[in-house]
């Protein structure tokens, strides 16, 4: 028969969490090469006012960064046919 392993769950919740840390600080990483490490540093110590807006701020960051890159394209296709319409 199938003999039980003692601490298989726990086995099992502390791999969840450390892939969980894992992802956490991948993010952080993410967010510390998009708006600086200074900036990090002043975000992070938001952290003692109000913890529970990081989550929502750094979701906001990406919405800005996701409108940055479109509004680049938006004004590369722009000038690329003001530049079609002068050499026409």
């Amino acid at each position: 028969m199938t003999e039980r392993k003692p601490g298989r769950l726990r086995n099992a919740l502390a791999a969840l969490m450390y892939r969980m840390q894992a992802f956490t600080v991948v993010g952080y990483m993410g967010v510390a090469s998009f708006i600086g490490v200074e900036a990090l540093i002043v975000l992070l110590g938001f952290t003692t006012v109000l913890p529970i807006a990081i989550p929502f701020v750094l979701i906001v960051l990406g919405l800005v960064y996701l409108f940055r890159q479109r509004l680049r394209g938006l004004w590369a296709g722009a000038r690329a046919r003001l530049r079609r319409g002068e050499a026409e």
